[in-house]
């Protein structure tokens, strides 16, 4: 990846360009090794945090984002966007999710074979 010392690399100045909303401008830190000032919130996080019970059903990724900076330490705050996103890309899927294949299906609320 080429180095650019024009682009910014913290939240605040992320956000404050035109079209950078909270999720790209994580997944932009997080591609970038930054220290992480937020946790990404696609709509598969979106979808997947409630059903395994980390925060409140919302169609709003920055109050999931908000919740799940609540509960969830720091320091892995950079992957677990991602890992939850990959999840509901390939297992929890919106409809006909793979509950029996999936790695947390004995800790999940969704799992209807819990």
């Amino acid at each position: 990846m080429q180095s650019n010392e024009n682009i910014p690399l913290t939240m605040e100045k992320l956000t404050a360009l035109k079209g950078i909303g909270r999720k790209s401008a994580n997944v932009i830190i997080r591609e970038t090794n930054s220290p992480a000032e937020g946790i990404i919130g696609d709509l598969h996080v979106i979808r997947v945090a409630p059903r395994i019970g980390l925060c409140t059903e919302t169609k709003d990724g920055n109050k999931v984002e908000k919740q799940l900076m609540q509960i969830l330490p720091k320091n892995i705050w950079n992957e677990i966007g991602m890992a939850i996103s990959f999840l509901g890309r390939e297992i929890c899927r919106p409809t006909n999710p793979k509950c029996e294949s999936c790695p947390i299906n004995n800790h999940c609320q969704y799992n209807s074979s819990n």
